[in-house]
């Protein structure tokens, strides 16, 4: 998942332990260890920020587990039928969420570096309130539904997050727009299928013009589909994995009009290709929507940030999590 969708899911740290006591059929003692987000990201990683604006985080060294530890972890914070002790209940928090909770650090400072023009946050954040009131009628019912009794609270450990994630991940398609085009072979296609690849070489030679094959896609309009965006990243549920491993070769057409070859397709039959708003400038807020939309552009950016950062963990153990999250995220 990208780093957003890792944060929506830590969000739910408390109501997650709720339940792991209810499995365990765990008593609290009266005066019970209070768990906070806040001391969870503290007990997972010591930030250290190096001069150069570099990003490091690095824990100390231990002999075994994690090479991180926690002062006094013999000390029992839940007892009853099972007992939790201190270093128990660390370890059980950087099993489920040491990974994600190190990276949306790393990545929050990343954002509060990049992303610093308040007007933009403040508009943004009100658009994200906006869509997660629609969720559940309002942004307060949404904010108690993840856990949080305080809606400011949920406001500015996600929502501020996620807005200013967003407005990075827009930043870097705007500054890098032409090279992302290039990268995911972004195009806008139009098929029109043929049993035989002689009947597709026959219409190709037909389709001159963007109203020749117009035409074409009118006389076969069974068989004849508008793709719209394509890029490497586009799923193959909806795109046929042959169109997307000839992007490269539509791509490569400086003006709008057809592939010069029929396409084989996985299944067989045959299509004429015919390549359109191949000004991709024209297109730029289009081609920025649709890439946002996908997961693997997002993993992208924000492996960008973390190695521009040098974002680095000397914890074995949490940097092979972070691997099996993503293994571009880190070296």
């Amino acid at each position: 998942y990208p780093l957003r969708r890792q944060r929506q899911m830590c969000i739910r740290d408390r109501m997650r332990m709720a339940e792991y006591k209810q499995i365990h059929k765990v008593e609290v003692e009266k005066k019970p260890f209070k768990l906070t987000k806040k001391m969870i990201a503290l007990l997972v990683i010591a930030i250290v920020l190096v001069v150069g604006v570099i990003t490091a985080y690095i824990v100390t060294a231990d002999k075994d587990g994690y090479t991180s530890s926690v002062k006094d972890g013999s000390t029992e914070v839940i007892s009853g039928d099972v007992s939790v002790t201190k270093k128990g209940l660390y370890e059980y928090l950087l099993d489920n969420y040491g990974a994600n909770e190190v990276l949306n650090e790393a990545y929050n400072k990343i954002t509060a570096k990049e992303i610093t023009d308040q007007d933009a946050i403040d508009a943004k954040v009100k658009e994200q309130k906006n869509r997660y009131a629609e969720y559940s009628g309002s942004f307060e019912t949404y904010a108690k539904n993840q856990g949080y009794s305080d809606a400011k609270a949920f406001e500015k450990e996600v929502v501020v997050p996620e807005a200013k994630s967003e407005l990075l991940e827009e930043k870097y398609l705007d500054t890098k727009f032409n090279d992302v085009c290039k990268k995911y072979n972004v195009s806008y296609l139009k098929i029109v299928e043929y049993s035989k690849e002689s009947d597709a070489l026959k219409a190709l030679k037909t389709v001159t013009s963007a109203d020749a094959m117009t035409a074409l896609m009118n006389a076969n309009s069974s068989s004849s589909t508008d793709l719209g965006f394509v890029c490497s990243k586009s799923a193959t549920t909806t795109v046929d994995k042959k169109i997307i491993k000839a992007l490269s070769k539509f791509t490569s057409l400086k003006t709008d009009g057809v592939y010069k070859e029929a396409v084989k397709l996985s299944t067989g039959k045959y299509a004429v290709v015919y390549a359109y708003n191949t000004d991709k400038s024209a297109q730029k807020n289009d081609i920025v929507e649709n890439l946002l939309n996908l997961g693997d552009v997002k993993t992208d950016i924000e492996s960008y940030y973390l190695k521009k950062y040098k974002f680095t963990v000397e914890d074995k153990k949490v940097k092979k999590q972070i691997k099996k999250i993503s293994s571009k995220y880190i070296d």
